[in-house]
């Protein structure tokens, strides 16, 4: 498992590259769990769970490096599923933060 910090890191690197992102995006989940080593509930339906990557990603809003928006699933709703889901989004200081690592990784 690595730290928090480099958790972060990565998380900060993948929402540029993404934009939008969620717990219910598979592809989302599974690269943080690899990445991380995260452990995971598999799921037979939909994303795997990982109350890690929740838990970071609460933790980077509170801290003010990312947006929370709630997004209605709609018609895409089905039984078992949540009927909405937080998205995040880099935030200004997020934004900043990006070009950061940037620079004291070059």
């Amino acid at each position: 498992m690595i730290t928090y910090k480099d958790r972060r890191a990565w998380l900060l690197r993948a929402i540029a590259t993404e934009k939008f992102v969620d717990v219910l995006n598979t592809h989302f989940v599974d690269d943080y769990v690899n990445a991380t080593g995260a452990k995971v509930i598999v799921m037979t339906w939909g994303a795997n769970r990982c109350r890690l990557l929740s838990s970071d990603l609460m933790r980077m809003h509170n801290a003010g490096l990312l947006q929370k928006h709630r997004i209605g699933l709609g018609c895409n709703w089905q039984p078992g599923f949540p009927k909405w889901v937080n998205s995040y989004s880099l935030s200004g200081i997020g934004k900043d933060e990006i070009i950061y690592l940037e620079k004291t990784e070059a």
